[in-house]
């Protein structure tokens, strides 16, 4: 529907707060940054590493949502509760209806262009808006941006640790499986880095809810008209998270 974005909602997150609180369902804290997890594999290690807890009453049946210790409560994991653009954007609506300020994706991506490598750090400046979720908020334009300061922040600290680290756009979309080679040649030619299902729904709804947005990833397949090389497995993808975990946390601990 033409104007979608412009039109009222049937209801919105602050009554579907109200519903929950009328139930009981009310946390009891709410952590000012968010960073949201994809990978289970890495969720689990951050809890072998770190002191978490799950605050419970803050979601619905989906997900879960930790409170990191080490914070002082400030910073909380969001794990187990899917991929891509709606479920992202699910979240980030009802996070920030109990008080949530930030929300930092911690995931992984295809490359698309050869300077990249395997475990190698992108920073997510801007993102193609190639899924279907953000065009219900605002409306059609190519690009959806992240926050500048929280994601200049976060490239400073990621800088200090790694040697390979990168910032530049990425292409969100909606089917992995329907990546094809001719949208690949076109992005790459753009100077786009990274493919991957989340980025400009986030940014795109939290500039709507007036939230800093942020997104950085870790290089866990790479694309090319020849072939595709995976390595979700990879140890070096692992470490590289975790790591970067350790700084996004420690950015949004020092905001």
């Amino acid at each position: 529907m033409k104007g979608k974005h412009l039109a009222k909602p049937v209801f919105t997150t602050k009554e579907y707060i109200e519903y929950r609180k009328k139930i009981g369902a009310v946390p009891k804290i709410t952590p000012e940054s968010v960073i949201l997890c994809y990978s289970t594999r890495l969720s689990e290690n951050v809890a072998n590493v770190h002191k978490i807890s799950e605050i419970k009453g803050i979601l619905g049946n989906i997900g879960k949502l930790y409170s990191i210790g080490s914070t002082n409560d400030k910073v909380g994991l969001l794990a187990e509760f899917g991929v891509g653009a709606p479920a992202t954007v699910l979240h980030l609506e009802e996070l920030h209806a109990w008080g949530a300020k930030r929300f930092v994706i911690l995931g992984m991506a295809g490359a698309i262009t050869d300077k990249l490598q395997i475990g190698d750090v992108v920073v997510c400046t801007k993102s193609v808006r190639d899924e279907g979720t953000s065009h219900h908020y605002i409306k059609h334009a190519k690009y959806a941006f992240s926050s500048k300061n929280l994601t200049g922040n976060i490239y400073h600290s990621l800088s200090a640790e790694f040697k390979r680290v990168f910032k530049g756009p990425s292409w969100t979309i909606d089917a992995p499986y329907r990546e094809t080679v001719k949208e690949l040649e076109h992005y790459r030619k753009e100077g786009v880095l990274t493919v991957e299902m989340e980025a400009s729904a986030l940014f795109a709804i939290g500039g709507v809810r007036g939230v800093e947005t942020a997104a950085v990833f870790v290089v866990s397949d790479i694309l090319s008209e020849e072939r595709w090389r995976p390595q979700f497995r990879s140890e070096i993808v692992l470490n590289n998270l975790l790591k970067a975990f350790d700084c996004i946390k420690e950015t949004l601990v020092m905001i």
